[in-house]
């Protein structure tokens, strides 16, 4: 067995399953193994019924893993990596809960891999109980803005601060930004207006965009301009400068807990100024991310894995 390692290929093109076919014929290849998640589990049976059509005896496994758990089938009980994820960062999300409860004056803001569904989030938050968990999938049922969001977390930090205490923890999807309604409609349209440029033309109309309100109007309908000039600097140069290798943009890139803490100190500023608030607030932002995937397999993982091979 030769083991190729983590890559963005993918087989889909008649080129590239042509390509395919050749290397198992020219090789002799018994089976072909592919580990990965849905993306992967498609072209596994893609590339299947490609050599099947075409008389190749090679047999195609595909070992469902993923960290995100977005794997479902009622065949399938779990996918490999989400067990050691979720265990990796609730030990991470619990140290910095002791850390929170000790200095009682930050409020930690938790991004976590897992841009869809919220899985990872969620049983994280199970196993650690902090002060608030952000769904996406419930906030794009209730039409949720980034403006209602930024509320309902001040509401929260206003609460504790009246008991006399000034500290939390927050935790947040990785992909919460394309659930919210608004913040997706414009995402979607820059995904668009930067598919229809040429990639040389990126970084200079991406400059001007971020730097120029009147510029943004005049690239960006009415209502998505408006929001995007009312994001801080930092997160409209990462709208418009990090993207992805196929044009959209590179979510996990997108501070989002970075934004959420600067929106929310902003409004405390002006529930200050109109006496509805006297606390104190300091929030700190982390990204808990490639850790979850190169972290040791947990007792669960390698028994699945063991399974799902024994199966293959």
């Amino acid at each position: 067995m030769h083991y190729l390692g983590r890559s963005a290929d993918k087989i889909r093109t008649e080129e590239e399953l042509n390509l395919t076919l050749k290397a198992c014929q020219d090789i002799g290849l018994d089976g072909l193994v592919l580990i990965g998640a849905t993306h992967t589990l498609t072209d596994s049976i893609i590339v299947t019924n490609f050599l099947l059509k075409n008389g190749c005896k090679t047999s195609v496994v595909a070992v469902p893993a993923t960290v995100d758990g977005n794997v479902h089938h009622h065949m399938l009980e779990a996918s490999v990596g989400f067990d050691t994820a979720t265990k990796l960062y609730s030990q991470l999300i619990g140290n910095t809960l002791i850390d929170c409860a000790s200095a009682i004056k930050y409020w930690y803001f938790i991004k976590l891999m897992g841009r869809d569904p919220s899985h990872l989030v969620l049983e994280c938050a199970l196993q650690t109980h902090p002060n608030m968990v952000i769904i996406s999938e419930e906030l794009a049922a209730k039409g949720t803005t980034i403006h209602d969001l930024v509320q309902e977390i001040a509401d929260l930090v206003v609460y504790r601060s009246r008991h006399g205490k000034n500290f939390g923890t927050i935790l947040i999807p990785e992909g919460l930004l394309i659930h919210l309604p608004h913040t997706k409609y414009m995402i979607d349209e820059l995904n668009t207006l930067f598919n229809k440029l040429d990639k040389a033309q990126h970084h200079e109309i991406g400059q001007k965009i971020a730097r120029d309100p009147e510029f943004a109007k005049t690239q960006l309908s009415a209502w998505t301009a408006g929001l995007f000039n009312s994001l801080p600097e930092f997160t409209k140069k990462q709208l418009v400068f990090e993207r992805e290798a196929h044009g959209t943009v590179a979510l996990t890139q997108i501070e989002t807990e970075r934004l959420l803490g600067y929106l929310v100190g902003e409004e405390l500023k002006k529930r200050k100024e109109a006496k509805e608030y006297k606390g104190s607030f300091s929030w700190v932002p982390h990204f808990f991310g490639y850790q979850g995937r190169c972290a040791q397999p947990s007792k669960f993982d390698c028994d699945l894995g063991h399974t799902y091979g024994y199966i293959a």
